[in-house]
């Protein structure tokens, strides 16, 4: 749920980053950015806009 407000967040004010997220994205997120090892990742999208915390 996090994730997806602070998407939501970013939709709305255009901007990509958001202090909630470990990555932010606009547009399709390389999944090989992510640090090696993860066991969780929370996903968050609106429209293009997407934010993962881990």
């Amino acid at each position: 749920m996090a994730a997806t407000a602070a998407a939501q967040r970013m939709a709305a004010a255009g901007v990509v980053g958001d202090p909630a997220c470990s990555l932010a994205a606009v547009g399709k997120p390389d999944p090989a950015l992510l640090p090696k090892g993860l066991t969780s990742v929370g996903t968050g999208q609106a429209g293009n806009y997407w934010c993962l915390i881990w």
